[in-house]
């Protein structure tokens, strides 16, 4: 099954992902630090540290989540596979997820639907 790009949900109604949030909380972080005096630099350089490494684990996780759901999508019937399909459409939220859904599946038809 090949990799698709996913649309990130958003965290709130600003229209930002949570990664968006942690970026931007590591760039408060980073300026708070430059003005910090020297007792307090250690703990916002640990604060960025535990927040860098907390990202980089919750992309792993995330990962692992989207293979383990492929490899049980590889195993399913296509009569599952549709009803996931249909499930994963209705818990669509945005216009842009349900065009990025609708893209994929167009370009899917056009490889599998033989050639006249």
């Amino acid at each position: 099954m090949a990799a698709t790009k996913t649309a990130r949900k958003t965290a709130g109604g600003n229209g930002h992902t949570p990664e968006e949030h942690l970026r931007g909380a590591l760039e408060e972080l980073g300026k708070a630090r430059d003005r910090a005096g020297d007792d307090i630099r250690g703990g916002i350089d640990s604060a960025i540290q535990r927040t860098r490494e907390a990202m980089k684990e919750a992309g792993a996780e995330a990962q692992e989540q989207v293979s383990d759901w492929r490899r049980t999508l590889d195993k399913a019937s296509d009569d599952a596979r549709r009803e996931l399909g249909i499930l994963a459409v209705r818990a669509q939220s945005s216009p842009e997820a349900l065009r990025a859904m609708s893209a994929e599946i167009r370009k899917r038809k056009a490889q599998i639907t033989p050639s006249k």
